[in-house]
């Protein structure tokens, strides 16, 4: 009873840190929308539109074939953003950061240009990272699968717990990979963020001050996937918690 009550006030206290994440992370999501939507007011002193100079950009790098598009419905309801496709080899952008010409239009459209050349240039964390996108997808499936196969062979074998908890570590190594994913998405967009400043800076596209303003909100940007990448190991904690949790009491 003890040892159930030392998991339970361990599930209340990842629960209570869960909460505070994601409070902070809503704080930060907010800051960072109001400061996305303000830097889309602040326009350029060379008046170029995003897509004017992503194909600049692209073409100076060979990436010809990269296209450009306007995001659809359908990718926005799958929670697509501003983004590159490694499948469709197109960098896709919202409607008002297409065209427009703003210190967050332009700067966006560059980092993505970015992403396009780390994929031309098969960087390794960037491949790695798409092929870890398409894994984690089958996550939750290959976590409660695993556990559920354990527990069908401990009722074949009479229940020795042994497949259960094999089962339960197999789950958890497919879970792992969504926390080397993510750090792996924040070491990727890093790069594409440092790369994306070099280039504004030295091609004259952005003064200081657009620099500046620009780096402010990457940081915002990098800080929001911490916050989560935190908040899925808390996650996992909590979950690992709640099967001990269960575990205890049946028995």
């Amino acid at each position: 009873m003890g040892d159930l009550n030392g998991i339970e006030l361990a599930i209340m206290i990842v629960s209570g840190l869960i909460v505070v994440g994601l409070v902070v992370a809503l704080i930060v999501q907010i800051v960072l929308i109001v400061k996305y939507k303000k830097f889309n007011k602040t326009p350029l002193e060379n008046g170029l539109s995003s897509q004017q100079t992503a194909r600049a950009i692209l073409d100076a790098n060979g990436l010809q074939n990269v296209q450009i598009k306007k995001l659809g419905f359908f990718r926005r309801i799958l929670l697509f953003g501003n983004h590159y496709s490694v499948m469709k080899k197109t960098i896709y952008l919202r409607k008002n950061i297409l065209d427009a010409s703003s210190v967050t239009a332009v700067g966006i459209a560059i980092q993505k240009v970015c992403l396009a050349v780390q994929h031309k240039n098969k960087d390794k964390s960037f491949l790695f990272r798409y092929v870890l996108q398409i894994l984690t997808l089958f996550t939750p499936l290959l976590f409660y699968g695993s556990i559920a196969i354990g527990l069908i062979i401990d009722l074949v074998t009479q229940f020795t717990g042994i497949p259960t908890m094999i089962g339960l570590l197999v789950g958890i190594g497919f879970y792992f990979l969504t926390f080397v994913l993510q750090i792996f998405n924040i070491k990727v967009e890093k790069k594409a963020n440092e790369q994306a400043v070099e280039i504004l800076r030295s091609a004259n596209i952005f003064n200081e001050q657009e620099i500046t303003t620009f780096q402010s909100l990457l940081k915002l940007y990098i800080v929001s996937d911490v916050i989560v990448l935190v908040l899925s190991i808390l996650k996992l904690i909590l979950q690992i918690l709640k099967i001990f949790a269960r575990a205890k009491k049946s028995n």
